[in-house]
């Protein structure tokens, strides 16, 4: 059995940037960084570090998913 690939037929996929995903994506990214670094403690003051840890990994995941969700691939 003989595996040969031919580089010609190299499809390439366009990929567009739907700005309503990517730019909550970055304010979350934002949120999760300050979350981190502690200087959201003088907007929002939580209960204790573990409720802080669950929103920064919350705002981390909503960062992940709408920066998914913010590639389409284009049409023909």
């Amino acid at each position: 059995m003989e595996v040969t690939t031919s580089l010609t037929k190299i499809k390439i996929m366009k990929v567009t940037l739907d700005l309503k995903f990517f730019i909550p994506a970055i304010l979350a990214f934002v949120v999760a960084y300050m979350t981190i670094t502690s200087t959201i403690d003088s907007y929002i003051h939580f209960a204790g570090e573990a409720n802080a840890a669950g929103f920064f990994f919350m705002s981390l995941f909503l960062g992940v998913i709408c920066s998914v969700c913010s590639f389409e691939k284009v049409k023909k």
